[in-house]
């Protein structure tokens, strides 16, 4: 009974955060000047890479579920996906000493990218 098609769910999200990572990376930059810019980027990576990590997850499972083969390296990379993401915080806040209300707003931008996808299929989509 489902009619979505995911593939162009995806791409909105995509384009949905792209489009807060530029406002916030602008509102960032007149906040906190470039640290503030730097960070929030930074964050915003990250969220997208979790974003792409947790997406590739998804369709390796739908491809197992469905008898296919999925490849060894895609594993490790599932299982090791939050210390890799951690890593990556901790490095950009211990090595650039970066501004931290930036980072932790950047880091929110796929969720947030995601709320408005489906606030936009719950208002827009045909019943």
């Amino acid at each position: 009974m489902s009619d979505l098609d995911y593939g162009v769910i995806v791409g909105r999200i995509a384009k949905a955060g792209a489009a807060l990572a530029v406002l916030g990376a602008a509102v960032w930059w007149a906040v906190a000047g470039l640290a503030g810019l730097l960070s929030f980027l930074g964050g915003a990576a990250i969220s997208g890479l979790s974003f792409w990590l947790l997406h590739r997850l998804v369709s390796d499972l739908h491809a197992a579920a469905a008898g296919r083969r999925v490849r060894g390296p895609s594993v490790l990379l599932h299982a090791f996906r939050m210390l890799l993401l951690g890593g990556a915080a901790y490095g950009i806040l211990s090595t650039y000493g970066s501004h931290r209300p930036a980072l932790v707003t950047g880091l929110t931008v796929a969720v947030t990218a995601a709320t408005v996808e489906v606030l936009i299929e719950l208002f827009y989509a045909p019943h």
